[in-house]
């Protein structure tokens, strides 16, 4: 559960450490997983590398978005609602510049 500092709550050392060790097993998994299959790719197909270039960038895009849904759902958990959203919610009252009557 997430402890009530001085700014308001944060993670425990606990929760931290899971959080950053899920991470870094995400990002080794996509980037070898993408390796791997590259490599088999680049075997089968009989071309050099560049079937394993882009099983490895895959693997780190993979990696990058699989990051900031572990960031977001860490916030949430942790109380920072506001600072998980990427864009603020968007409201559907009229503005008062809105001149289409």
């Amino acid at each position: 559960m997430a402890r009530s500092g001085p700014n308001g709550p944060t993670l425990s050392t606990i929760q931290a450490l899971a959080i950053a060790s899920q991470f870094g097993i995400t990002l080794a998994v996509s980037v070898g997983l993408g390796l791997f299959v590259g490599q088999w790719l680049d075997g089968v197909a009989h071309t050099s590398i560049v079937f394993t270039l882009v099983g490895v960038l895959l693997g780190l895009v993979g990696a990058a978005a699989s990051g900031v849904t572990l960031y977001r759902s860490a916030m949430r958990k942790g109380g920072f609602e506001a600072s998980a959203r990427s864009t603020p919610a968007k409201t559907d009252a009229p503005s008062d510049d809105d001149s289409s009557l």
